[in-house]
């Protein structure tokens, strides 16, 4: 327990650096509608389980619901950018009711929000893709397709953060 507050200590000493250098802003980019993403195919709610802010590198594990509904496994890596964006790799790994998986590979970028309340540390909007890698069953049909996303992460100062996902159905060609 005391570790993970210690990273997130670091994590926030971060944030409040970015805030002072005044790199923290959300760009036009993350406020445009959704309106050409097709409906919802399935939205994810995670909870992050380990992360190093030293290296980026953590895990997520949650649920899905929609067209796929189950468990989620991410394991993530982001890389900070300038004024305060960062991008990211993933591997997601869906696992429905009925023993079906699809694995993807998600990719995008996000970007730190200054919080409106210093108790907590940071957070923001991501968009990205999830492109199906490997599917069993019912997503076998799934791999190859490339599907965008908007996101959003938020992080506490003696916490791991959560996440909220929103997959959309058109795939991207």
């Amino acid at each position: 327990m005391r570790r993970g507050f210690k990273m997130y200590q670091a994590a926030g000493k971060f944030a409040a650096m970015l805030m002072l250098a005044g790199v923290l802003a959300v760009p036009a980019a993350f406020g445009q509608a959704a309106s050409n993403r097709g409906n919802v195919l399935f939205t994810q709610q995670d909870r992050v389980v380990a992360f190093n802010p030293g290296t980026g590198v953590g895990q997520q594990v949650g649920t899905a619901t929609g067209k796929i509904n189950g468990t989620t496994i991410v394991d993530f890596q982001f890389t900070p950018l300038a004024g305060g964006q960062f991008s990211f790799i993933n591997s997601a790994l869906l696992t429905d009711l009925d023993g079906d998986q699809v694995k993807f590979l998600n990719v995008g970028t996000g970007q730190f929000i200054i919080p409106l309340d210093t108790t907590f540390t940071i957070g923001g909007p991501l968009v990205g893709t999830y492109e199906a890698v490997s599917g069993s069953g019912k997503y076998a049909s799934w791999v190859g397709k490339k599907f965008p996303y908007r996101a959003v992460a938020s992080n506490s100062q003696i916490a791991l953060g959560t996440v909220y996902v929103e997959v959309y159905s058109n795939p991207i060609k």
